[in-house]
């Protein structure tokens, strides 16, 4: 899985973000003030303009001070009734109708199906979800003023802030049904995709024997299931696993009855697993074995991941915090994932070679190496036993203790190395990590459609908002454009963190007139410019133009990133501090919306 950054602490992040929210909406309130009092200006005068504004700011105001509960709800079921006369329901027969077909497209023999079939339902599930909501909040009020329906509720004691808020809760609250009722579907629906079994016969395994006959073991293979099958090792009392194989394994054990012996194969590990992972701090050795701040670059456009090369000193190490003999009782459970890079071809189905080493961070003293081969989009396990043998200064060998001699202070370092010349290992900080415990993947899939909850959520308050003062299929455009232009937020804040620093590895191809030129003349993203005065100014002008559209770009709300999809696809437990933290953000987006479209509701003659 991809982490381009650390998630933060909650109580680290509140502070700041809270800050920062205050700031937002301030701005984004003078603007609007003074972007009205223009427009008064040009019709009644400028000081008649400033009265008008005030009041009606004050009237405004005390509009959502006054507002009652017992309002908000009948106008959410008003808006619950609506919806169910346009047949939402519908869109769950289209729902059924997707699962229905999908078997078509969805190929069970993936690399790793479960990832596959997770990202499909979530994917859809999210999709309709929003789109039936969107298409209900924007269509819904300009309807009523447009029929003048409207003027019903308004002659009544009804305050414009409760006519927002009350169809932002009627949509919610229909969008909810929908999810529910999708995703309990979709987890059934995944749980029998991935759900196999395999079966072993006695003919299928070999007996392994020592030289004095005894027996040591058993190996073979499992019989041919969904499209795969698996390789098995047995120790001497018939317990033992298959291989890793499509991103699982299986538990395999031997039973014996009466005479007859048989193997009863377990269900499959590692499809829908939500780990916890320990993560540490990652830093390079060259190939001299000198301190570096990055690895090798092999032209990727990608930067994500850093490159060691093979058959040098050049090693990734990572830094554990955190360790203690209480909670990893059997040894360092390291899981890792290592992409390759291959300047020759050679044998493809082979992997390429690696070695582990743990290490004292304080007296440098390490194990012996961990010998590796890695395999391309599998997640490789490695259990760092509690004894350990080290190699002496005289070439003799030693056993030391796991906890005694190489965790210092709770730390512990992995150094990684790739033992084929000209061959590359591609890492991460996030693709070392400890495996900490499991979590219950039901809970992690629950909060995976939190996630999708807080998007339907925005994508509601943001139909509504605009629609209190746009026909509806102008508010349908200007909210999948503050949606659109809100999925690029990251990568605009990142643009202009690179060119502001000169460092080209965060995004690279630089600011919209650099890329014109490279695109102009052919130049690759990853090669560097010559520093003449004319690129100077060129990149000069591009920050000139980032910087607004940073601060522009930091106002949108981002779906994508209050999707959580992708911890759940690859087995991560998702952390309790990260949903909270875009749970804030959710709510204090609605906030402003529902603000937003009750002042431009109230500045409207709906009754007229």
């Amino acid at each position: 899985m991809v982490l381009e950054e650390e998630i933060p602490k909650f109580a680290v992040w509140i502070g700041p973000a809270l800050l920062g929210y205050l700031f937002a909406a301030s701005l984004v309130a003078v603007i609007a003030a003074a972007m009205a009092w223009l427009v008064q200006s040009a019709l009644y005068g400028p000081l008649v303009a400033g009265d008008r504004v005030y009041r009606g700011v004050l009237s405004g105001l005390a509009d959502l001070a006054g507002m009652s509960p017992r309002r908000i709800w009948a106008l959410s079921r008003l808006a619950i009734q609506e919806s169910l006369r346009r047949n939402v329901l519908v869109v769950l027969g289209l729902f059924a109708l997707i699962l229905l077909f999908a078997g078509w497209f969805l190929d069970p023999t993936s690399v790793n199906p479960g990832k596959l079939y997770l990202g499909f339902m979530l994917t859809s599930t999210n999709l309709l979800v929003c789109l039936v909501t969107l298409v209900l909040s924007v269509f819904s009020l300009p309807a009523d003023i447009r029929s003048k329906a409207i003027q019903t509720v308004t002659t009544k004691p009804v305050r414009t802030g409760e006519i927002v808020l009350g169809r932002m809760i009627g949509f919610s609250l229909v969008g909810t049904l929908l999810l529910v009722l999708m995703s309990g579907v979709g987890w059934a629906f995944i749980v029998r995709s991935v759900s196999h079994q395999h079966e072993v016969a006695a003919d299928d395994l070999v007996e392994n024997k020592a030289e004095d006959g005894t027996t040591v073991g058993w190996e073979g293979r499992t019989s041919f299931d969904r499209g795969h099958r698996h390789r098995i090792e047995l120790s001497a009392d018939g317990l033992g696993r298959t291989d890793s194989t499509q991103g699982h394994r299986h538990e395999v054990r031997a039973v014996t009855t009466g005479n007859a012996q048989t193997y009863a194969v377990g269900p499959a590990l590692g499809l829908l697993e939500a780990r916890k992972p320990l993560r540490g701090t990652l830093r390079f050795l060259d190939r001299s074995g000198l301190p570096s701040t990055k690895g090798i670059s092999v032209g990727a456009e990608w930067s994500y991941r850093q490159y060691i090369d093979g058959g040098s000193l050049a090693a990734a190490i990572w830094t554990f915090n955190g360790i203690t003999e209480q909670e990893f009782a059997k040894g360092l459970p390291l899981e890792m994932i290592v992409r390759v890079f291959r300047t020759y071809k050679g044998n493809i189905e082979k992997g390429i070679s690696g070695s582990l080493r743990v290490r004292n961070p304080n007296s440098g003293l390490q194990s012996d190496p961990f010998y590796f081969t890695a395999k391309e989009f599998t997640i490789d396990s490695l259990l760092i036993p509690l004894k350990l043998n080290a190699t002496t200064t005289d070439g003799g060998t030693k056993q030391i203790d796991l906890f005694a001699d190489i965790v210092a202070d709770g730390r512990v370092e992995v150094v990684l190395q790739c033992l084929e010349p000209a061959q590359y290992f591609g890492i991460a900080q996030a693709d070392f990590y400890l495996r900490a415990g499991d979590g219950s993947f039901a809970s992690n899939y629950a909060k995976s459609c939190l996630g999708i909850w807080f998007s339907m959520l925005l994508v509601t308050a943001i139909g509504v908002m605009f629609s209190t003062f746009l026909a509806g299929p102008v508010a349908l455009l200007a909210t999948m454009a503050i949606v659109l232009v809100g999925q690029f937020r990251e990568f605009i804040a990142r643009l202009f963190e690179s060119q502001v620093t000169g460092d080209s590895t965060i995004v690279p191809g630089g600011g919209p007139i650099e890329s014109l030129y490279r695109i102009v003349t052919q130049t690759s993203i990853t090669l560097d410019l010559d520093a003449t005065p004319a690129v100077a100014a060129m990149k000069t002008l591009d920050t000139f133009l980032l910087a607004p559209m940073r601060l522009g770009a930091a106002i949108f709300p981002s779906l994508s990133a209050l999707g959580t999809g992708d911890f759940v696809a690859g087995g991560f437990d998702i952390p309790l501090d990260l949903l909270a933290e875009h749970g804030m953000e959710a709510f204090g987006y609605v906030l402003a919306f529902f603000i937003a479209g009750a002042f431009c509701l109230k500045a409207r003659e709906v009754a007229s």
